[in-house]
């Protein structure tokens, strides 16, 4: 390959972070209840599906492979565009988020306890119990990924030889 980069860029969690919180703030929750069913937010959908192809393609190097054709054309490429490409990006970008989310839900002891003193955002903070549950979904956060990666170093494929 002669860019063997899938990405030319180190991902930064808090940028992904700050892009969905963005979304939240300006089209509300991904579902809505309505008419006793829950619907998709589709200006939530479709702007995270826009966001996640702009970030694609500033973080896509282009991975291309021209060894069996160097026709323009014809050449392996793992561009932004690419199927592959946005759904690594969407999977990113989500990942990144609930890291984010929930370490600040840790680190400010969020729980749905009206008694509480709200904080700046006007949700209830500063719950010991409720710090210690986001950080119990944390820690589970962190296996389950763990886990994940295990099944994929794993599950490494086998190229075939030439």
């Amino acid at each position: 390959m002669t860019n063997p980069r899938w990405f030319n860029n180190r991902i930064d969690y808090n940028t992904f972070y700050s892009s969905i919180e963005e979304l939240f703030s300006q089209f509300g929750p991904p579902y809505g209840a309505g008419d006793n069913k829950i619907m998709p937010n589709g200006f939530f959908w479709s702007s995270l599906a826009i966001n996640v192809l702009l970030r694609s393609r500033e973080y896509s190097a282009n991975a291309t492979q021209n060894q069996c054709s160097n026709k323009e054309n014809e050449v392996t490429v793992y561009s932004y565009i690419q199927n592959e490409t946005t759904m690594m990006m969407l999977g990113l970008i989500v990942l990144s988020w609930l890291k984010v989310n929930l370490k600040k839900k840790t680190e400010n002891g969020h729980c749905h306890n009206p008694t509480h003193n709200p904080t700046a955002t006007t949700k209830p903070a500063n719950c010991p119990v409720g710090s210690i549950f986001h950080k119990e979904l944390y820690d589970d956060f962190t296996n389950i990924l763990e886990d994940f990666l295990g099944m994929v170093k794993d599950c490494k494929p086998t190229p075939i030889k030439l």
